[in-house]
Parts: C-alpha cells; structure tokens; sequence
C-alpha cells in the first residue's frame, strides 16, 4: 500500500538525510491537497552540506528536494527579490514541518519577513524596455501571417504582460500556475479582463481585446515605446 505524502516525506528524510538539521514538505501535499500525480517538495537544511537540488522516485511518489545550509538560502531570497518569484520563501514558509530543531522557528521567520518584504521595484530602464519590447510583440501579434504565428506571439505575451503588472505594482509573480493565482490575487477585475481578452481570440480569433487591453495596462507609463528606444547608457 502507497504511504500517504507525509509519511513518505518523513521515511524520505530519515533515510536519505539522516544527519539534517530540519526538514519542511511543502507545496500542495503540505495543505492535503495532494493528488495521485503530486510531487512531494521538501526542503532540507544542513549546516555542513553545500546547497543543491535532487530529484527522486520512492514509496511511488515522485520526490523533489532542496537542500540548503544557512547561508545558501539567504542567497536564494536575494536572487528571488530580483526575479520576482518567492519560490523558496512561500515554501519554507507556508511548510509543514517533518523535523525540527531549534533553528528552524528562525529559518521560517526569516522566511515571512522574505515574502511580506516584496521584490525589489523594476528600475526604469526595466520600464522602459519593457515598453519596446512588448510593443514589438504586440505589432507581431497584429500582424502574423497565419494563426500559428499569432498563437506563438500571443503565447509570450501572456506570460510576460500579467508579470510586468505584478512587478509594476510591486507585488511578487509566479510561473505557470503561480502566475495565475498571484494575479488573481493581487486584482480579481484585471484578471478577469485579461482572461477574457486571451479568450475572444482563443474561441473567436478577435485579436482588439487583447491589443486594448494591452494599450490600457502600458498607457499610465506613456504607453509602447518606439521612437527614441535606446540601450546605450
């Protein structure tokens, strides 16, 4: 019989880090909203192991785990704030807990000061290219040949434009599904409106949707940008 997620997790730790510190299971399995194709993320911490990441199949489960010491990930939280992504902060602070010692209350607070701190505010020269290089996505997207060309466009588009909204207004992204639920989050009526946009060409090829909505999310910063771009300092 399959172990249940935290079960697994905790044979996991026990018999593949024996000597860690503390270990946290996080993502979907760490609320109970696992399903038979879940992964189980857990972290490690071990002050004497360099930081690295492992991928494993045990117990029937998939297992994906992220081994860090005190100071890897710190550097981690650093490099999220620039990316936008708190991936190992919302992990190691939403977490349940497998195995403890008396670092990990610290760890965890570190982690939600991380994650209610926000990332860093996009400079305007981020603004700017922005701006341009979404501008010439968007004329691509007006413009393709065929519908597969206009899928592809519209593909990287809207994977970049709900991110620079969040980034805009300084609140943490996400990728694939943490994407969509961040910007959920963050304002229910510009998701909607977005989705909708996407979906006027998906179901019935209207391209103007999508082109307004666009327009409107870059129109507060002096909109597109063509004329005058430069990347020289």
């Amino acid at each position: 019989m399959r172990k249940s997620a935290v079960e697994a997790a905790k044979c996991f730790v026990i018999e593949e880090f024996p000597n860690s510190d503390f270990a946290i299971l996080a993502g979907s399995a760490s609320r109970g909203e696992e399903t038979p194709s879940s992964d189980l993320d857990i972290i490690i911490f071990d002050a004497n192991s360099e930081s690295y990441r492992k991928s494993v199949v045990l117990y029937d489960w998939r297992i994906e785990a992220f081994i860090h010491n005190y100071q890897s990930y710190l550097i981690e939280f650093e490099r999220e704030k620039q990316k936008g992504r708190p991936i190992l902060g919302n992990m190691i602070s939403e977490g349940k807990i497998l195995k403890n010692n008396n670092e990990y209350l610290q760890v965890k607070d570190n982690a939600f000061q991380h994650v209610s701190s926000g990332p860093v505010p996009l400079t305007e020269e981020y603004i700017k290219a922005s701006r341009y290089f979404i501008g010439d996505l968007l004329d691509d997207f007006i413009d393709a040949k065929s519908n597969e060309e206009a899928l592809i466009t519209l593909n990287n588009l809207s994977l970049e434009i709900p991110n620079f909204i969040l980034r805009l207004n300084k609140q943490w992204s996400g990728r694939g599904k943490g994407l969509t639920r961040a910007l959920r989050s963050f304002d229910e009526g510009i998701y909607d409106e977005f989705f909708n946009s996407l979906n006027k060409f998906y179901i019935g090829n209207n391209k103007q949707p999508f082109v307004d909505f666009v327009n409107r999310v870059y129109k507060p910063l002096g909109g597109l940008l063509f004329e005058g771009f430069s990347t020289k300092k």
